[in-house]
């Protein structure tokens, strides 16, 4: 933006209202009629009542004029300039982010190039580095409800996508729930809003002709559920997804994140008699920060690298059983044992 715009725009102002004031001056001026006589082309006279103005007059008509066209020319010149100035500057930004990130990345390259594996480097680079998205405060929350021996687990996914990088984003989601010859996952609800609340995608179980942004297909056993949605740069999106699967004795599954996740709770509700724990398969070890007999709440402080999770197991308790020893014979029931 120029410095001195409202400089120009105060000139604007004042050379506009010079120029009114000049146009009031010569509207107030007296008129003097003159009477004329002229000959036409048939040779007769002709009279004629004219108005004549002072010299004078028609100067002060032209410099008004030229007061108005230099207003408006100065106001247009500062409006284009500024215009022309934010876009050069914004294009200049852009340039110096992308230099910087390029920058950054060969510094990380030359660096850690020199102290770690270069198999191991490609994995870290690719996955994390480059990677232009992250997942914060992710919510995997199990609520368990026992129906005739059946056990139906309602899973819900929270989380928000932020977009790490300078330009905009779109994010590809493919859910792939194989129920691997179990019972098949069934989608309850989906739907994902912006940083400010707007509706980005939304799933209608009940009027799928109105989905929005989503598409969910089903083969045999499998359930896939596609959806993309475009996040500006530094902004995230909320995600929201339910499923369901039923479940016949005890449970061994497993939770994992395609990309990288910063804080996360594990959320569990369980029927009374039964066990639930997890096996971390992450670099940050989970804490459990509450526990009672139908629930099991616990926190990952750190980060969850890609392609990272936990297997959970949700089994029935055993219950001992104490023997009956009412009837059993006591040491004055023995039979004489002669001594040895």
């Amino acid at each position: 933006m120029l410095k001195n715009k409202s400089i120009y725009m105060l000139g604007v102002v004042a050379i506009v209202a010079f120029a009114f004031v000049l146009d009031l001056i010569s509207s107030n001026i007296s008129v003097e009629l003159v009477t004329k006589v002229v000959l036409n082309s048939a040779g007769d006279k002709v009279t004629s009542l004219n108005a004549e103005f002072p010299l004078w007059h028609q100067i002060l008509g032209l410099l008004k004029n030229f007061l108005y066209g230099l207003g408006a020319a100065i106001f247009i010149t500062v409006f284009v300039a500024d215009k022309l100035q934010k876009s050069l500057h914004e294009e200049k930004q852009k340039e110096l982010n992308r230099l910087n990130d390029s920058i950054s990345v060969n510094v990380f390259d030359s660096l850690f190039k020199t102290i770690i594996p270069k198999e191991i480097f490609q994995i870290i680079k690719q996955e994390i580095i480059e990677n232009k998205v992250l997942r914060r405060e992710a919510k995997w929350i199990y609520d368990f409800t026992l129906r005739d021996e059946v056990m139906i687990c309602r899973q819900t996914t929270r989380y928000e996508l932020h977009n790490l990088s300078h330009a905009e984003i779109s994010d590809p989601i493919r859910l792939d729930l194989d129920a691997l010859g179990g019972s098949s996952y069934t989608l309850v609800s989906a739907v994902c809003h912006s940083e400010f609340g707007n509706v980005l995608v939304e799933y209608k179980p009940e009027d799928p002709a109105n989905n929005l942004n989503i598409e969910v297909q089903r083969e045999g056993n499998k359930l896939t559920v596609f959806y993309s949605v475009k996040i500006p740069a530094k902004s995230y999106a909320e995600y929201n997804t339910v499923f369901e699967r039923a479940y016949v004795g005890d449970i061994t599954d497993a939770q994992g994140t395609k990309v990288p996740v910063v804080g996360a709770d594990i959320i569990v509700n369980f029927p009374a008699g039964y066990h639930f724990d997890i096996m971390p398969l992450m670099s940050t070890k989970p804490r459990l920060i509450s526990e009672s007999s139908t629930q099991k709440i616990f926190r990952v402080e750190g980060g969850v690298l890609p392609n990272q999770g936990f297997i959970y197991h949700l089994t029935k308790k055993m219950i001992l059983v104490t023997p009956d020893t009412s009837n059993a014979p006591n040491d004055f029931d023995l039979p004489n044992v002669p001594a040895a």
